[in-house]
């Protein structure tokens, strides 16, 4: 089995990546935040699982909520701060990955970032998106090859065994639509210093409701005496 990046960042908090070191923004017992690596754009952001799962339709439905509030504030951050309303991506792969180069461990892409008419329709043709109720709907998908896309009006869209859509379509696509050499080589690429500073200064701006969040996790969770002793579990910078 090939070392997992994702795993390795949740036991140590490193990415392997010496052009671009990881940033963990926020943390909690169930999932982890970073800056993406080679983001071509601003805001980019990974909402990753600590235990190595294929994809968010795994976890519970009280797992589910907990990380839909931890979207929505971050939504909320992009609002605020860019004036610009966000997209949600996942691809929840099987065990084996589509490609020689998949990272099989669940993972989210949140961006301030919306996508033209075109690019959005090249997007639903590629994956056949159907629409969903919520997030937490998502759970038709466990087990399953699944692809998940939230577009910038909060509307949730999935299918699954779409198994020859291209490799990295989501960078790929905005990408695209901001004129970027094709194919886009996020692993080749580094994220610019300012868009990480951006975003390390937009969570420590924001500890006390991200603590809040926090918090209530740990009661709902019965894992007070994890939280009381673990306060220094944000890893801000």
């Amino acid at each position: 089995m090939k070392e997992c990046v994702f795993c390795n960042i949740v036991k140590t908090g490193d990415n392997n990546n010496e052009k671009e070191k990881n940033v963990i923004l926020y943390e909690d017992d169930l999932i982890l935040i970073s800056q993406a690596t080679g983001s071509p754009v601003r805001g980019y952001l990974m909402i990753v699982t600590k235990q190595h799962i294929n994809g968010f339709a795994e976890l519970s439905q009280a797992e589910l909520k907990h990380v839909e509030e931890i979207i929505n504030t971050i939504k909320f951050f992009y609002k605020k701060y860019f004036n610009i309303n966000s997209i949600l991506l996942e691809h929840g792969s099987t065990e084996n990955g589509r490609h020689p180069q998949s990272i099989v461990h669940a993972h989210l892409h949140l961006i301030p970032f919306n996508f033209n008419k075109g690019i959005e329709d090249e997007l639903f043709t590629e994956l056949h998106l159907k629409q969903i109720e919520s997030f937490e709907s998502i759970k038709i998908n466990e087990k399953l090859d699944y692809w998940l896309y939230c577009d910038q009006k909060g509307k949730y869209y999935t299918e699954s065994n779409i198994l020859d859509a291209p490799r990295s379509i989501f960078m790929n696509l905005i990408a695209k639509q901001i004129n970027l050499p094709l194919p886009y080589e996020w692993r080749k690429s580094v994220t610019k210093k300012e868009y990480i500073d951006e975003m390390i200064n937009i969570f420590n701006d924001n500890k006390k409701l991200l603590k809040n969040i926090w918090w209530s996790r740990g009661k709902s969770s019965n894992l007070s005496n994890f939280y009381k002793n673990n306060l220094k579990l944000y890893k801000f910078f």
